[in-house]
Protein backbone atom coordinates (compact mmCIF):
# COMPACT_ATOMS: atom_id res chain seq x y z
CA UNK A 1 0.00 0.00 0.00
CA UNK A 2 1.74 3.17 -1.01
CA UNK A 3 -0.28 5.61 -3.17
CA UNK A 4 -2.36 7.93 -0.93
CA UNK A 5 -3.13 11.59 -0.94
CA UNK A 6 -1.07 13.55 1.59
CA UNK A 7 -4.19 15.14 3.00
CA UNK A 8 -5.75 11.77 3.71
CA UNK A 9 -2.68 10.12 5.22
CA UNK A 10 -2.09 12.87 7.77
CA UNK A 11 -5.55 12.28 9.17
CA UNK A 12 -5.20 8.54 9.65
CA UNK A 13 -4.52 6.96 13.04
CA UNK A 14 -1.25 5.01 12.76
CA UNK A 15 -0.38 1.93 14.89
CA UNK A 16 2.11 -0.98 14.54
CA UNK A 17 0.88 -3.36 11.76
CA UNK A 18 -0.89 -3.03 8.38
CA UNK A 19 -4.41 -4.45 8.18
CA UNK A 20 -7.49 -3.43 6.24
CA UNK A 21 -10.75 -4.03 7.99
CA UNK A 22 -13.52 -5.91 6.10
CA UNK A 23 -15.44 -2.66 5.51
CA UNK A 24 -12.95 -1.51 2.78
CA UNK A 25 -14.57 -1.01 -0.61
CA UNK A 26 -12.69 -3.79 -2.45
CA UNK A 27 -13.82 -2.45 -5.81
CA UNK A 28 -11.36 0.47 -5.31
CA UNK A 29 -8.31 -1.78 -4.77
CA UNK A 30 -6.43 -4.22 -6.99
CA UNK A 31 -3.38 -6.41 -6.57
CA UNK A 32 -0.30 -4.57 -7.72
CA UNK A 33 3.34 -5.45 -8.20
CA UNK A 34 4.37 -5.20 -5.55
CA UNK A 35 1.58 -4.73 -2.96
CA UNK A 36 -2.00 -3.56 -3.43
CA UNK A 37 -3.04 -0.43 -5.29
CA UNK A 38 -6.19 1.48 -4.33
CA UNK A 39 -7.89 4.41 -6.02
CA UNK A 40 -9.02 7.26 -3.86
CA UNK A 41 -10.72 8.66 -2.08
CA UNK A 42 -10.44 5.56 0.10
CA UNK A 43 -13.08 5.05 2.76
CA UNK A 44 -12.90 2.50 5.59
CA UNK A 45 -16.26 1.33 6.86
CA UNK A 46 -16.18 -1.05 9.83
CA UNK A 47 -18.50 -4.06 9.81
CA UNK A 48 -21.75 -3.87 11.70
CA UNK A 49 -21.20 -4.69 15.36
CA UNK A 50 -17.52 -3.83 15.23
CA UNK A 51 -16.21 -2.94 18.72
CA UNK A 52 -12.74 -1.67 17.79
CA UNK A 53 -11.70 1.76 16.59
CA UNK A 54 -11.04 2.13 12.84
CA UNK A 55 -7.31 2.19 12.06
CA UNK A 56 -4.63 1.59 9.49
CA UNK A 57 -2.01 -0.65 11.06
CA UNK A 58 1.59 -1.01 9.87
CA UNK A 59 3.72 -4.13 10.42
CA UNK A 60 7.44 -3.49 10.93
CA UNK A 61 9.25 -6.12 8.83
CA UNK A 62 12.65 -4.73 9.61
CA UNK A 63 13.28 -4.10 5.89
CA UNK A 64 14.56 -0.95 4.15
CA UNK A 65 11.92 1.70 3.49
CA UNK A 66 10.66 2.14 -0.12
CA UNK A 67 12.72 4.55 -2.19
CA UNK A 68 11.18 8.07 -2.23
CA UNK A 69 9.70 9.00 -5.63
CA UNK A 70 8.73 12.35 -7.04
CA UNK A 71 5.01 12.95 -7.01
CA UNK A 72 4.47 10.33 -4.28
CA UNK A 73 3.89 10.76 -0.56
CA UNK A 74 4.84 7.62 1.33
CA UNK A 75 4.46 6.39 4.90
CA UNK A 76 6.72 3.63 6.15
CA UNK A 77 8.44 2.31 9.28
CA UNK A 78 12.09 2.55 10.23
CA UNK A 79 13.74 2.20 13.62
CA UNK A 80 10.39 1.67 15.30
CA UNK A 81 8.99 4.99 14.08
CA UNK A 82 6.40 6.04 11.45
CA UNK A 83 8.24 8.04 8.77
CA UNK A 84 6.99 10.08 5.78
CA UNK A 85 8.56 10.96 2.45
CA UNK A 86 7.13 14.02 0.61
CA UNK A 87 7.42 14.21 -3.19
CA UNK A 88 10.63 12.22 -3.43
CA UNK A 89 12.33 13.88 -0.45
CA UNK A 90 14.04 12.00 2.38
CA UNK A 91 11.96 10.36 5.08
CA UNK A 92 11.26 12.33 8.22
CA UNK A 93 9.43 11.62 11.43
CA UNK A 94 5.86 12.78 11.88
CA UNK A 95 6.67 13.45 15.51
CA UNK A 96 7.79 17.04 16.05
CA UNK A 97 10.67 18.04 18.32
CA UNK A 98 9.84 18.29 22.03
CA UNK A 99 8.55 21.63 23.15
CA UNK A 100 10.28 23.81 25.70
CA UNK A 101 9.81 22.84 29.28
CA UNK A 102 7.10 24.71 31.07
CA UNK A 103 7.76 26.82 34.10
CA UNK A 104 7.77 25.15 37.47
CA UNK A 105 4.51 25.23 39.28
CA UNK A 106 4.14 27.03 42.58
CA UNK A 107 5.48 25.30 45.64
CA UNK A 108 3.00 23.30 47.64
CA UNK A 109 2.04 24.39 51.12
CA UNK A 110 4.49 23.60 53.85
CA UNK A 111 3.52 20.79 56.15
CA UNK A 112 2.83 21.52 59.76
CA UNK A 113 5.80 20.95 62.09
CA UNK A 114 5.78 17.75 64.06
CA UNK A 115 5.42 17.78 67.78
CA UNK A 116 8.53 18.66 69.70
CA UNK A 117 10.14 16.12 71.95
CA UNK A 118 10.00 16.42 75.68
CA UNK A 119 12.87 18.24 77.31
CA UNK A 120 14.64 16.12 79.84
CA UNK A 121 14.61 17.17 83.43
CA UNK A 122 17.49 19.34 84.49
CA UNK A 123 19.93 17.67 86.79
CA UNK A 124 20.64 19.08 90.20
CA UNK A 125 23.35 21.72 90.40
CA UNK A 126 26.78 20.43 91.24
CA UNK A 127 27.98 20.71 94.75
CA UNK A 128 30.35 23.62 95.08
CA UNK A 129 33.49 22.81 96.90
CA UNK A 130 34.82 25.03 99.65
CA UNK A 131 37.24 27.75 98.61
CA UNK A 132 40.87 26.85 98.91
CA UNK A 133 43.10 28.39 101.46
CA UNK A 134 44.84 31.57 100.32
CA UNK A 135 48.14 30.83 98.65
CA UNK A 136 51.28 31.88 100.40
CA UNK A 137 54.30 33.39 98.77
CA UNK A 138 57.71 31.94 99.25
CA UNK A 139 60.29 34.10 100.96
CA UNK A 140 60.91 37.29 99.00
CA UNK A 141 62.90 36.39 95.93
CA UNK A 142 65.99 38.39 96.89
CA UNK A 143 67.61 39.54 100.14
CA UNK A 144 70.54 41.95 99.74
CA UNK A 145 73.56 41.94 102.06
CA UNK A 146 75.49 44.36 99.83
CA UNK A 147 77.33 47.49 100.85
CA UNK A 148 80.92 46.35 101.13
CA UNK A 149 83.76 47.39 98.84
CA UNK A 150 86.35 45.23 100.49
CA UNK A 151 86.54 43.09 103.61
CA UNK A 152 89.44 41.76 105.74
CA UNK A 153 88.78 38.05 106.19
CA UNK A 154 90.55 36.44 109.09
CA UNK A 155 92.06 33.00 108.72
CA UNK A 156 89.36 30.42 109.12
CA UNK A 157 85.73 31.58 109.63
CA UNK A 158 84.66 35.24 109.65
CA UNK A 159 81.20 36.89 109.58
CA UNK A 160 80.86 39.46 106.81
CA UNK A 161 79.89 42.81 108.33
CA UNK A 162 80.08 41.32 111.79
CA UNK A 163 76.72 41.25 113.62
CA UNK A 164 75.52 44.52 112.06
CA UNK A 165 74.63 42.95 108.67
CA UNK A 166 72.51 40.05 109.79
CA UNK A 167 68.94 39.78 108.44
CA UNK A 168 65.65 38.34 109.69
CA UNK A 169 64.10 36.22 106.92
CA UNK A 170 60.79 34.35 106.89
CA UNK A 171 61.68 31.17 104.97
CA UNK A 172 58.66 29.11 106.04
CA UNK A 173 57.36 28.49 102.49
CA UNK A 174 60.66 28.67 100.58
CA UNK A 175 61.65 25.53 98.64
CA UNK A 176 65.03 26.41 97.09
CA UNK A 177 67.84 28.87 97.79
CA UNK A 178 71.06 30.17 96.21
CA UNK A 179 73.81 32.68 97.10
CA UNK A 180 74.99 35.23 94.49
CA UNK A 181 78.00 37.57 94.92
CA UNK A 182 80.40 39.79 92.96
CA UNK A 183 84.18 39.65 93.41
CA UNK A 184 86.51 42.57 92.67
CA UNK A 185 90.28 42.88 92.63
CA UNK A 186 91.16 41.08 95.85
CA UNK A 187 90.44 37.40 96.31
CA UNK A 188 91.30 34.71 98.88
CA UNK A 189 93.60 31.70 98.54
CA UNK A 190 92.47 28.46 96.90
CA UNK A 191 89.90 26.58 98.96
CA UNK A 192 88.32 29.77 100.36
CA UNK A 193 84.58 30.39 100.01
CA UNK A 194 81.49 32.22 101.31
CA UNK A 195 78.14 30.77 102.46
CA UNK A 196 74.89 31.76 104.18
CA UNK A 197 73.96 30.42 107.62
CA UNK A 198 70.82 30.55 109.79
CA UNK A 199 70.19 30.13 113.50
CA UNK A 200 66.94 28.78 114.98
CA UNK A 201 67.90 29.77 118.55
CA UNK A 202 70.33 32.66 118.26
CA UNK A 203 73.25 30.48 119.37
CA UNK A 204 73.78 27.59 116.97
CA UNK A 205 74.45 28.28 113.28
CA UNK A 206 73.72 25.93 110.38
CA UNK A 207 74.57 26.10 106.67
CA UNK A 208 71.70 27.55 104.61
CA UNK A 209 73.22 27.85 101.11
CA UNK A 210 75.93 26.19 99.11
CA UNK A 211 79.47 27.57 99.00
CA UNK A 212 80.68 30.19 96.49
CA UNK A 213 84.49 30.15 95.84
CA UNK A 214 86.26 33.48 96.54
CA UNK A 215 89.33 32.76 94.42
CA UNK A 216 88.73 34.35 90.97
CA UNK A 217 88.61 38.18 90.61
CA UNK A 218 86.18 40.29 88.60
CA UNK A 219 83.06 38.23 88.18
CA UNK A 220 79.58 37.31 89.38
CA UNK A 221 79.47 33.90 91.03
CA UNK A 222 76.65 31.89 92.57
CA UNK A 223 75.71 28.49 93.87
CA UNK A 224 73.21 26.29 92.06
CA UNK A 225 69.58 26.34 93.17
CA UNK A 226 69.45 23.86 96.04
CA UNK A 227 66.61 22.56 98.18
CA UNK A 228 66.15 24.12 101.58
CA UNK A 229 68.13 22.28 104.28
CA UNK A 230 66.12 20.25 106.79
CA UNK A 231 64.96 22.55 109.58
CA UNK A 232 65.62 25.77 107.64
CA UNK A 233 61.96 26.55 106.89
CA UNK A 234 61.18 29.15 109.51
CA UNK A 235 61.46 32.82 110.39
CA UNK A 236 65.15 32.90 111.28
CA UNK A 237 68.14 35.22 111.52
CA UNK A 238 70.53 34.77 108.58
CA UNK A 239 74.19 35.81 108.17
CA UNK A 240 76.95 35.52 105.53
CA UNK A 241 80.35 34.13 106.44
CA UNK A 242 83.70 33.52 104.73
CA UNK A 243 86.19 30.73 105.15
CA UNK A 244 89.79 31.87 104.47
CA UNK A 245 92.12 28.96 103.87
CA UNK A 246 95.19 31.18 104.26
CA UNK A 247 97.40 31.48 107.36
CA UNK A 248 96.46 35.10 108.13
CA UNK A 249 93.92 37.86 107.49
CA UNK A 250 93.48 38.68 103.79
CA UNK A 251 91.58 41.45 102.06
CA UNK A 252 88.78 40.33 99.71
CA UNK A 253 86.71 42.59 97.41
CA UNK A 254 83.02 41.72 97.99
CA UNK A 255 80.41 43.93 96.35
CA UNK A 256 76.98 42.51 95.55
CA UNK A 257 75.89 39.90 98.13
CA UNK A 258 72.39 38.42 97.58
CA UNK A 259 70.49 35.50 99.03
CA UNK A 260 67.69 34.41 96.66
CA UNK A 261 64.69 32.10 97.25
CA UNK A 262 62.02 30.30 95.24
Amino acid sequence: MKHYSKHYLKHCILIATVSLFPGIAWAQCAVGSPGTNCTGPLSIQPQAGNTRQSAITFVDLGLPTPAPLAGQYTLSIAGGMILESDNGKSYHSLVGPPGTQGANGPAGPQGAPGPSGHTGAQGPPGVQGPPGTPGTLAAPADYSFSGWGWFSANSGWSEIGYTLYRNQIDMLSATTVRLVLTLGTYVLPAGSFAEAEYTPDGMNWFALSGRVPLTTPFGIYSTAWEGMPTGANGDYVVRLVTFNSGAGATQVSLYQLHLQFK
